[in-house]
């Protein structure tokens, strides 16, 4: 751990100074890192359910007062910046990247209400300071990279709404009091015809069921969420109707970069448990490290962790510039892919024990596989990239002119 606090130092002069820093890695030495082995959730009668370790946890989130640096101070709070946030995750990363995401999936349903009116924030932001979670709910059957295929239907009745539908592969399901769920108000396809509500968990009508159990990131609930006819109040909508898809993407722009972080946290644990295995472990009596194959792959991974690293620090620099889209899915893309990489040749350096069931390393390959999914799949990102590449170069006044 106080390796991985020194290249983020080295990234972020004097962060790990700052005021709380140290009582947050002793929640982590002492609470998060020993239980990353038994730490698994279920979800029933709509709740979460948790070893006794999760209590732990959450009583040292509050004491150190994690949750208040989503916050901003009129609501609460004591916001920090998105870089700060950033080396909080993959320090979470490292200790257990399942933690990280709820944390990730709570922060971006505050990002949601923080773009909502005063009586929506003055009645949810407080709250979630104090430790109530949050879920943005966004995924259907047939709607996962096409957002706009979205068919769950809020449907107009007085001042409410009525809403019916499905949403699946939701994190923080049955752990979050306050849901962000994007619906289809107008009853036509396209992303035009999208806004977010605010829902509680405990409105009538509104289910939580548990999915089948996942390879890795066992800590993270993920559940199916069901409305049979939820009346919500129409004073519950984000922004304006139409507009919620645009508020959901700008929001998921900066999740990108904490999934990304969180990724380089779970690769440098993963180098570390491979590193010193192939510093202690013996073959024709020398040590894995002095053979040149073996050394030379040590040093990809650690120069592949620290490109992603360095793509995520240039992220946060793009914080509220037209290059910030770009920049995220860039970083995204390559720490996943990089996380995947380096738990692969981990598993196989490691021979048969990086094969063994509920070994410490094939937990963490199967954590590191499961990043692709959240906040995009690969594929995803890169259509983002391309994208945005093309609002950048291309050339309106002459496009045959490209190439000359």
């Amino acid at each position: 751990m106080d390796n991985l606090l020194g290249i983020l130092e080295s990234f972020k002069p004097g962060w790990k100074e700052k005021k709380g820093v140290r009582e947050f890695l002793t929640v982590l030495e002492e609470r998060i890192i020993p239980s990353y082995a038994v730490l698994e959730s279920r979800i029933e009668n709509h709740r979460v359910l948790f070893p006794e370790e999760w209590d732990r946890i959450i009583t040292g989130f509050r004491e150190v007062r994690i949750f208040e640096r989503f916050i901003p101070p009129d609501y609460g709070g004591e916001k920090v910046s998105e870089s700060d946030i950033y080396c909080l995750m993959e320090l979470l990363g490292y200790a257990s990247p399942a933690i990280g995401i709820i944390l990730v999936s709570h922060g971006r349903a505050i990002d949601i209400v923080s773009l909502g009116s005063e009586r929506q924030k003055d009645a949810y932001l407080p709250r979630m300071a104090a430790g109530q979670f949050g879920a943005i709910a966004m995924t259907e059957e047939k709607a996962g990279s096409d957002a706009s295929a979205i068919g769950f239907m809020a449907r107009p009745v007085g001042d409410n709404y009525l809403l019916n539908g499905e949403k699946i592969f939701i994190s923080n399901s049955g752990l979050a009091e306050i849901y962000a769920i994007l619906v289809n108000t107008r009853g036509t396809k396209g992303p035009r015809s999208l806004s977010i509500f605010l829902v509680e968990n405990g409105t009538p009508g509104f289910a939580i069921e548990d999915l089948p159990e996942k390879d890795g990131l066992k800590a993270l609930p993920t559940g199916r969420l069901i409305f049979k006819d939820v009346l919500v109040p129409g004073s519950n909508m984000v922004g304006e109707e139409g507009k919620g898809l645009l508020l959901a993407l700008d929001v998921i722009d900066r999740g990108r970069i904490h999934i990304a972080g969180i990724c380089c946290g779970l690769a440098y644990r993963i180098f570390r448990e491979i590193y010193f295995y192939a510093l202690r472990r013996r073959q024709f009596d020398h040590p894995l490290t002095s053979s040149q194959d073996i050394s030379f792959q040590i040093a990809e991974m650690y120069s592949r962790m620290n490109a992603a690293r360095g793509l995520c620090f240039h992220a946060l620099e793009q914080v509220g510039t037209p290059h910030y889209r770009l920049s995220s899915s860039l970083a995204k893309l390559f720490a996943t892919q990089m996380v995947t990489e380096v738990a692969a040749r981990a598993q196989v350096l490691m021979g048969g024990r990086g094969y063994l069931r509920g070994s410490l390393i094939s937990q963490l390959a199967a954590d590191a596989r499961g990043m692709e999914y959240l906040e995009g799949t690969s594929n995803v990102q890169k259509m983002i990239i391309t994208r945005e590449l093309f609002k950048l170069y291309y050339e309106k006044a002459d496009p045959a002119s490209a190439g000359r």
